[in-house]
């Protein structure tokens, strides 16, 4: 109560910002609610001061600034309805004056918002979760800090597969492409199966829509990832890196922040592959369920895929 007693008497030893910042504190920890109203200073008093007038009464806390507004003493407003503001305080009448008010009321709203960000203690004190988000942020693990340039985009509360396609294109040195199923059948989990009978406890009664069945198809609720390497170096490359696709689907699921289900292919032109060939050395040999092409020659342009993960 100090802080508010001195504010009254000597409004002009403080800046705005740091007024609004004590006076936030004091509304803060008030037991009723406290009304903010800032209104700009009509007549001029000469002096310099931003605050001209400060007073806590009822509930209600009122400044009166000297600062460029819509209207008042630096306002904005032509000089002529300026005139004619005067003129109506002097007659008492303060319809005109109230009226820009309710502008300059969130004019200085913003005006304190702005000055107050500059300050990293008043931050500190006004944000305490961007704070907290910053101490986060600093003692990120060597695992995480790869994903710190996409933070944004990974916080984002809307999903898409632009933005998705454009955080695996520009991490991982490959080109990229995102789609999804039209449509997948899907098995239905017992819970959900149809039950027919009288018995309240089935749920076959009129009214309920229900599926006939043990399946149902559901629509894009599955994601598809191709990667198509652009020459047979690159091909080799992927081929050869065991994390590439367990890292591409971490990315994907801090994305999308659910389950929805994955599939990672590889994309590859017939003429990068050789043809499947019988050997004791493991990584030259055709394996049991590999997808191989006989005869590579054959339609060199045209791509077939590959199921990674």
């Amino acid at each position: 109560m100090n802080i508010i007693k001195d504010l009254s008497h000597n409004p002009q030893q403080y800046d705005f910002a740091q007024a609004m910042r004590m006076l936030s504190q004091f509304i803060e920890s008030a037991e009723t609610r406290v009304q903010l109203v800032l209104k700009a200073e009509a007549m001029p008093t000469g002096d310099a001061s931003e605050i001209q007038y400060f007073s806590l009464k009822n509930n209600k806390a009122k400044f009166r600034l000297a600062k460029q507004a819509l209207s008042g003493v630096k306002g904005v407003i032509p000089y002529y309805i300026y005139e004619e503001l005067l003129l109506a305080l002097h007659d008492d009448d303060h319809a005109l004056k109230d009226f820009l008010d309710v502008f300059n009321q969130r004019y200085f709203e913003l005006v304190a918002q702005l000055e107050s960000r500059q300050w990293l203690l008043v931050q500190n004190e006004l944000n305490a979760d961007k704070t907290q988000l910053l101490h986060h942020i600093a003692a990120l693990k060597d695992e995480h800090a790869h994903l710190f340039q996409y933070s944004l985009l990974l916080n984002q509360n809307s999903r898409s597969l632009t933005g998705l396609e454009q955080i695996l294109n520009d991490y991982f040195p490959y080109e990229i492409e995102v789609t999804t199923k039209h449509f997948e059948r899907r098995k239905l989990p017992s819970d959900s199966l149809t039950r027919l009978g009288a018995n309240q406890a089935y749920n076959s009664r009129i009214g309920q829509g229900f599926l006939i069945g043990k399946t149902c198809l559901t629509h894009f609720t599955h994601l598809l990832v191709s990667i198509r390497p652009a020459n047979e170096q690159e091909l080799s490359d992927i081929q050869n890196d065991a994390m590439l696709a367990d890292c591409m689907k971490t990315l994907i699921q801090h994305y999308l922040k659910d389950n929805t289900p994955v599939s990672i292919y590889l994309e590859v032109k017939r003429a990068y592959l050789a043809r499947p060939k019988l050997s004791s050395n493991m990584n030259q040999a055709a394996k049991l369920g590999e997808v191989d092409c006989l005869a590579p020659e054959r339609k060199p342009q045209q791509r077939i895929r590959i199921l990674l993960k």
